[in-house]
Order: C-alpha cells, then structure tokens, then sequence
C-alpha cells in the first residue's frame, strides 16, 4: 500500500506526548535506556528489538517528531520508559 505524502505534517504538541506514550505502551511497546547502546535506548515489544525509523513509522511521526518525543521521554516519567 502506498502512503499518501503530504506538504506538511500536523502538529504535535508537548501536552500530547503523554497520550502518544500512553498509547504506545497500551500497544505492548516500551521504551528501553540501555548504556550499551551507541543512542542509550531501545525499543521493545516483549523481547525483540526494534528500529526506531519502525517505530517512528508506525506511529506517523516524522524525524523531527521522533526526536522531541524521545527527549520528552528522557525528561519525564511515563508508562512506556523502562528505568533499569
């Protein structure tokens, strides 16, 4: 199936990130800090592994999206982050 792209993207906000985290752990997705990894982090469904850009993609986000709800992720608290 062919994805239909668009000039622009909508926004998402700050506010929403705990929603867009909260809906993401209900899909059985966490989100991993993990000091071996080059980026300190993972993604995860049960025990396998995950790409970002699959995440990323997934979800709708574009790049810019993915790296301010990863830097949201790493400042606050939620359901989908995994302290270890």
């Amino acid at each position: 199936m062919k994805r239909k792209r668009l000039l622009w993207t909508a926004p998402i906000y700050t506010k929403d990130f705990a929603k867009l985290a909260s809906d993401m752990a209900d899909d059985g997705l966490s989100f991993d800090l993990d000091r071996s990894k080059a980026n300190g982090y993972r993604w995860l469904v049960a025990d396998y592994e995950l790409p970002t850009k699959s995440v990323r993609e997934k979800w709708d986000l574009t790049p810019h999206q993915m790296r301010r709800f990863i830097a949201w992720l790493l400042e606050n608290k939620s359901e989908l982050t995994q302290w270890e």
